[in-house]
């Protein structure tokens, strides 16, 4: 009996050996999902011996999956003869070596206890149960994550989201071997990293990598082609990476890119930049931790000397401040003698049926403009043109109250010339193209539009003074005092134009570039500038009142000067008219901008509102105004009051009752 005993000890033991080493055998079975248990009919087992093998022959089911999950996907040869592999790639591959080294320590405690089992065969299972006690709490955090892998549609970077999800854990050997799985993942990521940051190319076969090629750009638009070309993929991104980590990432591959252009080698970068770049990733790989402090620091550190590269490209190759210099004279007018002639030059031509004039002709209206100012044509830059815009559909959506006033004023019909379809192009030079993007030159055409319609008014009432003065008895004082009132308002607001808005944000912009050796921060300041000239000049959605009332102006004024330069037998009627809309539109525009100017934000309405009434005159007259109306209407009520109390037999109540003039009727 004993040696029967001995025999089926022995017998059972070598049996669930080979069971927990992922093979069945006579008495413990694999049914069909893969699952160990005890075979029906084995006799001499006691009720807590049963228990006892059931819990260890889920270590047996366990182990016997992520077995089977390396064979799958941990082939190399497999996953290169399928070019897009379902789950398979470098990050699986590299998950399923993970696995592999963490199951050498269960390996060899199967070799222990074999060992131990020959020298003991009749060991209980309670101290084998100690061994394996371990990997009863370890292998479900692995399962969990190859069924993950295998049932789902997870790849790439996704693994290390869910790598980083299950290493939340509490117990230090199960998080101790997780995040060694994280670590093997993790060095196809830094090999990718490095790629891209070293040589702005993405070594990415099985499309895992956060940043693709997503459009098939141009590949001689430098900076702007590349940055549409290589896009970041959003659910490829690890989430523990914040997102102004990943798009700096995204820019310094795209520098990269643009050094590769220019100097057409493959290691774009200074010697002294790329051993950095390779020592710091060494680093962060060497980690057996993910640190995102430390990977943040490194990143900016990196992009710090890319973007140092970047800004003396842009700053010695791209003459950067030539080049706003250059728009500031042109898109912002800043050379308003050139503007004055070029109106008096092609104004004649510009009427609506003048349709025949085209963009050549226009420019070389532009370039006369030049030579008469005494300058050569060939000085007139050569990537700098006008053109015209194609005419747009009219916005039948828009509000009817503003739009239908500004026609009705617009008598001139100033707004169907075909200065209004006039805006200008500029073939950015390399690199000076990733500033100034088709978008940023279309933000400055529409500032050019609102300027030179404010020129060519100013420009407008001057004359008209001038034929007044030349024919000083054939127009009514009325005339000549709408002229001169409007030409005030017009005036204020060029002076406001050029010097608090163009020239101050102009001298911000170029401080922050010299004070700075930052392509980003260049970048930034320059698109800040940009939008702070549409919304200082009232062109951005967020002021669409201010600038409807602006344009009525404008017409107000092109429909005075229109009168002076055309003047007709009998055109009272026509002054009491605009001068009753010049009031309206003073009045109102005058409320919106006190309104906008007392909220502590709206500092630009405030500056318009200084320039336009800086002695008080228009705040004092509006005052007097309202009072006299108000006057008028107490008075109005004090009849109708006096005239209810008659008829309804009541003394009547004296007129100089202040209770009964503020009472309502």
């Amino acid at each position: 009996n004993e040696y029967k005993s001995y025999l089926s000890g022995i017998w059972m033991y070598a049996d669930l050996l080979l069971a927990l080493s992922g093979h069945p055998g006579t008495i413990f079975v694999r049914d069909s999902g893969g699952e160990f248990h005890i075979s029906e009919g084995t006799p001499c087992l006691a009720p807590h011996e049963a228990f006892l093998l059931n819990r260890i022959l889920k270590i047996a089911s366990c182990y016997h999956s992520l077995s089977n999950f390396t064979r799958e996907y941990g082939n190399i040869i497999k996953i290169k003869r399928n070019p897009h592999p379902a789950n398979g790639g470098q990050y699986t591959l590299q998950l399923c070596k993970g696995i592999t080294r963490g199951l050498l320590p269960y390996r060899d405690t199967i070799l222990t206890l074999d060992r131990l089992i020959r020298e003991e065969p009749c060991m209980p299972l309670s101290k084998l149960q100690v061994y394996l006690d371990k990997y009863q709490i370890l292998f479900p955090y692995l399962v969990r994550i190859t069924n993950r892998v295998a049932t789902s549609d997870i790849k790439g970077c996704d693994i290390l989201n869910l790598i980083h999800e299950q290493s939340e854990c509490g117990i230090p050997f199960v998080k101790e071997a997780i995040q060694e799985l994280h670590q093997s993942c993790k060095s196809v990521f830094y090999e990718q990293l490095l790629c891209w940051v070293l040589c702005g190319q993405v070594k990415d076969p099985f499309n895992e990598f956060f940043i693709a090629e997503i459009s098939d750009a141009d590949q001689s638009d430098m900076m702007g082609g590349l940055l549409s070309k290589f896009g970041i993929v959003p659910e490829m991104v690890p989430v523990y990476l914040p997102h102004s980590v990943v798009r700096t990432i995204h820019f310094i591959g795209c520098a990269v890119l643009v050094f590769t252009k220019l100097r057409g080698v493959s290691n774009p970068l200074r010697k002294e930049d790329e051993e950095f770049f390779i020592d710091s990733i060494k680093k962060l790989k060497s980690k057996s931790r993910f640190c995102a402090i430390e990977f943040e620091h490194t990143v900016c550190e990196m992009r710090e000397r890319v973007a140092e590269q970047l800004y003396s490209l842009l700053m010695t190759e791209g003459q950067l401040l030539e080049t706003l210099e250059l728009f500031k004279d042109f898109f912002l007018m800043g050379r308003g003698e050139l503007f004055l002639i070029f109106i008096d030059t092609a104004d004649e031509l510009m009427n609506p049926k003048s349709n025949k004039l085209t963009d050549s002709d226009i420019n070389r209206l532009f370039r006369i403009a030049h030579t008469r100012l005494g300058s050569s044509s060939e000085d007139c830059p050569e990537r700098l043109g006008f053109y015209f815009d194609k005419p747009a559909k009219p916005d039948v959506t828009r509000s009817g109250s503003l739009a239908s006033q500004a026609s009705s004023v617009e008598t001139n019909n100033d707004s169907k010339t075909r200065w209004y379809d006039l805006s200008l192009t500029y073939d950015a030079p390399w690199p000076t193209h990733i500033l100034l993007t088709p978008d940023v030159v279309q933000e400055y055409n529409t500032v050019f539009k609102f300027l030179l319609k404010v020129k060519r008014c100013q420009l407008a009432l001057q004359t008209a003074w001038s034929e007044s003065m030349r024919l000083e008895n054939q127009f009514s004082q009325e005339v000549l005092k709408l002229r001169s009132d409007v030409a005030y308002i017009i005036n204020n607001i060029q002076y406001y134009l050029h010097v608090d808005v163009l020239e101050a944000n102009y001298d911000m912009l170029i401080s922050e570039i010299n004070k700075t050796r930052d392509f980003e921060q260049i970048k930034s300041s320059h698109d800040k500038f940009v939008s702070a000239l549409r919304a200082w000049t009232f062109q951005s959605n967020e002021n669409t009142a201010v600038r409807d009332f602006l344009d009525k102006m404008i017409g107000i004024a092109f429909t005075v000067s229109n009168m002076i330069m055309n003047p007709s037998e009998d055109n009272s009627t026509a002054i009491a008219n605009v001068t009753r809309n010049y009031q309206l539109c003073l009045t109102v525009m005058f409320r919106m901008l006190e309104k906008g100017a007392s909220m502590q934000h709206n500092s630009l309405m405030n500056q318009l509102l200084i320039r336009l009434d800086y002695n008080s005159f228009f705040s004092v007259t509006m005052k007097n105004r309202r009072q006299a109306i108000s006057s008028q209407m107490g008075r109005f009520r004090l009849i109708n009051s006096n005239k209810d109390s008659n008829s309804n037999g009541e003394s009547p109540v004296p007129s100089s009752s202040e209770e009964h003039v503020t009472s309502p009727v």
